[in-house]
């Protein structure tokens, strides 16, 4: 739907164009209304529109000076004149000004039916032609290698739009690569003693030997951290020989150990992020439990399998985390520490014990959705706490990183660090039932897709999709509850034009239909 602002002096006259025609049959919506220029001008800061319909002659700001000041302001806005046939000149005077056309008053319902088609063609064909310059920009962009680790990076994090994964796969078809089947590998080149490597040299040392196990460039976390996408080999026993080879090649040429954690075999682009996560507990896993400097996360579950069982303090440490005080987060981490160290035999076991569960809480806050971000990359990663001499020492080094943890995420969900985000949340709120889209909300905040995108989440703590969907699935459930509503009804009220496809996406979205949903609470449904 396009937007359009009416500026007219005369309250009949924008009351009558607001019920001439069906605005919605022509793409379009009124987002306002404006007695004079200047009050439209004050309006389109709050909200852009797409078109404007505006009067010649109006007190304090005129049409012409209107039409000036969006030229200079809002390139790309359609302007259409409202004219009398004395003010034919004037109407020339704004098309000169770059006004799209103009309409004669008293205005025909035909007429302007007609113009607000042609203005709606006219911005779907400068909208399809930005989108496939902006596409063929990034696609150029796209080859060069720093390109393709930044897509990747966004990928494995699960930041990327779907632009970017449509690119990748372009880009990948053109490499004479297909994605069936693929690990990710997480490096991480452990400093040692008095030793240092520039960043630049340790990453061309890594980055050395990767050209033999993938098709894509190595990928930087951070300084000591890297990820690769394993595409060339990916059968665990050679696997394993080439990147041992590799780990004495990065230790002679930096004098640094290198551990690795590898992820289950993957075949789908969707699939990157959860390779990451494995890969990243896989890391973790081998950092706690010692020996093996290459860890698979097909071996976790069994390492996880020795972990003691906690009567559900790990859960109430990881709420503690969230929303407590610096003293119950410790008390909580107390609480699992004593009963950790109770049952085993000697010193050995329970250093076993307490590292293996340190794994198994990594693990379960990787799957808390507030907290993933906040956690996989932090310095946990990067100190192998099996080294601490005293368990209490452990636990105190622990502890320093939930109470960051949790300064962090308490930061993260103030209402004020939100940055304008409940504002787009009303806005969804009030118009989810319309055609609204990733692309159509991200163009109104002034936002390239892929940024809104990862913004979004970031701030909300889901996608933009998921989000829509649940909002529309919660309306729909609470309208199923009429039973004098058919379900294509709800369907049409809840932004679906497609009783089928709705029928579809309410299934896959609460694991039954419309109809069974009614069904299981007793109310009589209407035949579709």
């Amino acid at each position: 739907m396009y937007k359009v602002l009416i500026v007219e002096d005369e309250w009949l006259v924008r009351e009558g164009l607001k019920h001439t025609i069906d605005w919605e049959d022509v793409g379009c919506r009124i987002m306002g209304e404006a007695s004079d220029g200047e009050m439209a001008l004050r309006l389109m800061e709050e909200e852009t529109p797409d078109i404007v319909l505006t009067d010649i002659r109006m007190p304090e700001m005129d049409g012409i000076q209107l039409a000036k000041e969006i030229a200079s302001r809002y390139p790309g806005m359609k302007v259409v004149f409202l004219t009398g046939f004395d003010e034919f000149a004037y109407a020339q005077q704004a098309l000169k000004l770059g006004a799209a056309d103009y309409v004669l008053k008293p205005t025909n319902p035909d007429e302007l039916t007609q113009l607000m088609g042609r203005m709606a063609a006219k911005l779907d064909e400068e909208r399809r032609r930005r989108t496939e310059r902006e596409r063929m920009e990034h696609k150029l962009a796209f080859g060069q290698p720093l390109i393709v680790e930044k897509m990747l990076y966004d990928l494995m994090l699960d930041h990327a739009g779907a632009m970017e994964q449509e690119l990748f796969l372009e880009y990948a078809a053109e490499q004479g690569e297909v994605l069936d089947a693929f690990r990710i590998a997480l490096l991480y080149a452990e400093p040692s003693p008095g030793e240092s490597v520039p960043p630049g040299e340790l990453y061309r040392s890594v980055a050395a030997w990767s050209s033999g196990l993938s098709a894509y460039p190595l990928v930087r976390m951070n300084d000591a951290k890297y990820a690769l996408l394993l595409d060339r080999e990916t059968e665990r026993a050679e696997l394993h020989r080439l990147l041992d080879l590799a780990r004495f090649s990065v230790s002679q040429a930096t004098q640094r150990q290198l551990v690795l954690g590898v992820s289950g075999r993957h075949n789908r682009l969707d699939q990157i992020p959860a390779a990451f996560q494995q890969a990243t507990h896989a890391l973790v896993t081998s950092f706690f439990w010692g020996g093996e400097r290459i860890a698979w996360f097909e071996d976790t579950d069994r390492l996880a399998a020795e972990v003691p069982a906690l009567p559900g303090l790990t859960e109430e440490l990881i709420e503690a985390v969230k929303w407590g005080t610096e003293a119950s987060i410790r008390a909580k981490s107390q609480a699992c520490f004593t009963w950790i160290v109770q049952h085993p035999t000697n010193e050995l076991e329970a250093r076993k014990a307490f590292f293996g569960w340190i794994v198994s809480l990594y693990t379960m806050l990787l799957h808390e959705d507030e907290l993933r971000l906040i956690v996989q990359d932090s310095a946990l990663l990067l100190t192998s706490l099996e080294r601490t001499v005293r368990l209490e020492d452990g636990l105190e080094r622990l502890n320093g990183m939930l109470l960051s943890w949790s300064v962090r995420y308490q930061e993260q969900t103030k209402p004020q660090s939100r940055s304008g985000f409940e504002e787009i949340e009303d806005y969804i709120g009030r118009h989810y039932a319309e055609d609204i889209t990733l692309q159509s909300i991200a163009e109104r905040c002034n936002m390239s897709e892929s940024y809104f995108s990862r913004l979004f989440k970031k701030q909300v703590g889901t996608s933009f999709v998921d989000y829509l969907t649940g909002l529309r699935m919660r309306r729909a459930k609470e309208l199923l509850t009429n039973p004098r509503l058919k379900i294509y009804e709800v369907g049409l009220q809840v932004g679906y034009q497609d009783s089928r496809y709705f029928s579809q996406i309410f299934r896959k979205y609460t694991g039954e239909t419309p109809t069974e949903f009614r069904k299981r609470l007793g109310i009589p449904n209407v035949p579709i």
